[in-house]
């Protein structure tokens, strides 16, 4: 859950005090411009069992989403972000058309191939408004340009939405804020991998339809949309992934470290794939909140200009374990 020291008055002071830059869109700094020394992160509790992995069938895909508080967690002491332990393993990358929801492949999703991982912590949520104030507090995150929301004017700045994503996020922002946390985004690979497990499903949870109930997203059902905007970062348990890992699908599109290349699959290497030594856009995943059910698959990939500000693009981060102080010493 958010640490209520993440939401303090201090925090909130902060929130209140944040005010948007004029001026058109520009060239936000590397996060390397901007690095600073980060503290480990604090154990506050781990489980004694590792979340399980399994191929379930389709008919009961949500058997292997685990409930808040099951899976094997830490709590990062820069920000209070709760992370999930992502074990080391095999995961499919790419879309398998035998189990794709009806979907058609797209070319850049092919061809659907297995890679390994070692392990890593992934942030069970996406980064709030709250948790990216403390960075701008430190002095290292710039308080955003854009501070409303789809729906919101007062959105950034209001503390009724705290523990909502932070949006309309450029790749090097959120790129800055995880090196600020102590981590860094996460590859392609470690996303697929925190969102898909080992099998081939075709949404975090398992196979079944997205609802409302499992993502905020466009209702297919119905043509509306379940919010219309974002919710709070801990909402959906039922929408969990096999790890425990909440709104990978839905809510707001996440920036990965990797750029994009529409061939990257056929020539990806077997072990901890880094995406391509360079190019012009990077990958993202996920779908948000206006988004039709075939992007929230896991398979879909979207690539942008990592100076974009997106109102509907938000980010997590992942540390390895040599970065995590897990025997607190």
């Amino acid at each position: 859950m958010l640490r209520k020291s993440v939401l303090t008055g201090l925090v909130i002071l902060v929130l209140l005090s944040a005010c948007a830059k004029p001026g058109a869109e520009e060239n936000t700094p590397t996060a390397e411009s901007r690095r600073a020394t980060s503290p480990s992160a604090t154990v506050v509790t781990v489980t004694s069992a590792t979340p399980a992995e399994s191929t379930m069938p389709a008919a009961t895909p949500r058997e292997t989403a685990l409930p808040s508080g099951s899976a094997e967690t830490v709590i990062r002491e820069r920000d209070g972000m709760e992370m999930a332990r992502i074990p080391a393993g095999k995961t499919w990358i790419g879309c398998a058309s035998e189990n794709n929801a009806g979907f058609d492949c797209n070319p850049d999703e092919l061809p659907l191939h297995q890679v390994s991982l070692a392990e890593f912590w992934m942030d069970r949520h996406e980064v709030s408004n709250a948790q990216y104030a403390l960075c701008v507090a430190d002095g290292v995150c710039e308080a955003p340009f854009y501070q409303r929301s789809a729906t919101r004017d007062d959105y950034y700045g209001n503390p009724d939405f705290a523990d909502y994503p932070r949006v309309a996020v450029s790749w090097h922002e959120a790129a800055i804020y995880c090196e600020w946390a102590g981590g860094r985004l996460p590859t392609e690979a470690e996303w697929v991998r925190a969102a898909r497990g080992r099998d081939k499903r075709v949404y975090p949870w398992g196979n079944e339809p997205p609802s409302c109930e499992l993502a905020n997203s466009l209702d297919e059902n119905n043509g509306r949309h379940c919010a219309g905007d974002t919710l709070p970062v801990e909402s959906f348990p039922q929408g969990a992934s096999p790890f425990g890992v909440l709104n990978l699908a839905g809510n707001v599109w996440e920036w990965t470290a990797d750029w994009y290349h529409q061939d990257y699959y056929s020539v990806s290497p077997a072990e901890n794939p880094q995406g391509p030594e360079r190019g012009g856009t990077k990958v993202v995943h996920g779908g948000g909140f206006d988004y039709s059910w075939e992007r929230m698959r896991v398979a879909y990939t979207s690539d942008h200009d990592p100076r974009e500000h997106k109102i509907s693009f938000g980010f997590r981060c992942v540390m390895d374990p040599s970065e995590l102080n897990l025997d607190g010493n």
